[in-house]
């Protein structure tokens, strides 16, 4: 199988704006990853929606990165999630994201005459090389 670069996207917050939408579920969660020995941003950003945390406090992770996620939902009506690139192993330099990210789904619905043509249009993603 041939190896060739592959288009992705994430409409990304930052970190500073979780926490003012949802502090109280935002710090519940870091303080929880921080107690961890074996779980950090990386690792919780590594195991993304599916959310299967290894270590001691695995279970209490996943159950506050679901509850800071179900708060994020009932304040803006969008979907939060958190995932991780490595933009030196896996992606290129100029790769806007790296490391852990959050990412927010729903933030775009098609207008009326796009409705029109759902369906019939497609969105194709690609990248340059050199």
């Amino acid at each position: 199988m041939g190896m060739g670069y592959g288009a992705g996207f994430a409409d990304v917050i930052e970190e500073d704006e979780i926490k003012k939408l949802c502090p109280k579920e935002f710090y519940a969660l870091r303080e929880l990853v921080d107690k961890d020995d074996q779980t950090d941003w990386d690792s919780l950003a590594r195991a993304g929606i599916c959310c299967e945390i290894e270590g001691e406090c695995g279970e209490e992770i996943s159950k506050a990165y679901e509850k800071l996620c179900r708060a994020f939902k009932k304040k803006t009506g969008l979907s939060l999630s958190i995932n991780f690139h490595d933009k030196q192993d896996e992606g290129d330099r100029y790769d806007e994201v790296d490391g852990p990210y959050w990412i927010v789904d729903g933030m775009y619905e098609l207008t009326p005459a796009g409705r029109k043509m759902e369906g019939k249009v497609q969105r194709r993603l690609f990248v340059h090389f050199g």
